[in-house]
């Protein structure tokens, strides 16, 4: 987030809530002091409407099939259960995971729901069903922040990755989404187009500068890609880009490494809880399959489930040897190198 942004999320959603704002407290409390039995509640939630998708992407674990776990969506019942029960210390809601959130038929209620509980809320997605209907009750529904994936400046270079996209179609929508904007004099959604760098695009890189301007993008960035131990290396080299500086890895010998070292921590676990489309409730978006699943909010409630055995089991797990966690071993993670500067 840009700095007005930042100050305008913390006056909005923080500074003036006041349970909200010594819940962070807590929570920033517990991570100095690395507490196994967290100090408050999560204050973000990433919440999966569903793990259904219309592309084929080749990285990304339901593109390539890899998901094994019950395809579904979640309900506007079940989903506002949630937020019943978290909307006083909930500053972040994440509506995406393993799928297309627009495929949800309900999303857009879901979204409105959170925003009447002045919670910011922003959505990820390949805006393959962004047309006017969709863009329309996107803007109607009070969405704060709209992630859309164009990993191309062309149709050939979009298509390589995305399979099953249509480029055309996507940059019609956004323009259509960006003046209607105008039109009814909106801020909301802010537009963030995010591109990640690979090894066929990344000719385009100026180009889809040049695009994003040309649009009248809110903000334009560029991930790195990130992948899982779950790929042939033979399917990563094809998409790692060629520039080390567009990397989050490096190769040592045929061995593809992370530049970083993984330190025996991990955020997500004292500040964000995953809920999955059933419920079920993961410490980590990249346990795809649910591999340890901690509870589930629908039947047990978040705040049961933040400080029970499982979750401060896992929490101790990271503590003492990350590395000794299959999840986390590989584990691409969110940092410095995941978006960059260009």
């Amino acid at each position: 987030m840009k700095l007005k942004r930042k100050i305008n999320y913390f006056l909005k959603y923080v500074l003036f809530r006041k349970k909200r704002l010594f819940n962070l407290i807590l929570i920033e409390v517990s991570k100095k002091l690395k507490l196994t039995r967290v100090l408050g509640y999560p204050p973000t939630l990433m919440i999966e409407p569903t793990n259904i998708c219309n592309l084929k992407c080749p990285l990304c674990p339901t593109g390539a099939g890899l998901i094994k776990r019950k395809k579904g969506f979640m309900t506007l019942q079940d989903f506002k259960k949630i937020i019943d029960e978290m909307q006083d210390y909930i500053i972040h809601l994440r509506l995406w995971n393993w799928g297309e959130p627009l495929l949800n038929p309900e999303i857009f209620d879901m979204i409105s729901y959170a925003e009447q509980k002045k919670i910011f809320v922003n959505l990820s997605t390949n805006s393959n069903f962004l047309d006017k209907d969709t863009s329309k009750k996107l803007i109607d529904s009070g969405l704060d922040e709209l992630i859309i994936s164009l990993d191309g400046a062309s149709e050939e270079t979009y298509c390589k990755y995305r399979k099953g996209g249509d480029f055309k179609k996507i940059i019609d929508s956004l323009k259509f989404l960006i003046e209607e904007k105008k039109q009814l004099n909106k801020k909301t959604p802010y537009i963030k187009l995010q591109f990640i760098i690979m090894k066929h695009n990344q000719h385009e890189i100026e180009r889809i500068k040049k695009l994003a301007g040309e649009l009248g993008i809110d903000q334009l960035v560029f991930k790195t890609v990130g992948v899982m131990d779950y790929f042939s290396k033979e399917d990563i080299k094809k998409y790692l880009p060629d520039k080390e500086e567009h990397s989050r890895y490096a190769f040592k010998g045929n061995e593809l490494v992370l530049k970083r070292k993984i330190k025996n921590w991990c955020d997500f676990l004292w500040e964000e809880m995953i809920i999955n489309w059933d419920g079920e409730v993961v410490p980590c978006c990249f346990d795809m399959n649910n591999l340890h699943v901690l509870g589930n909010a629908f039947k047990q409630g978040v705040k049961k489930i933040w400080n029970n055995k499982e979750y401060i089991d896992f929490r101790k797990k990271i503590l003492q040897n990350k590395k000794e966690i299959i999840l986390c071993k590989g584990c691409p993670g969110t940092n410095k190198e995941t978006f960059i500067e260009l």
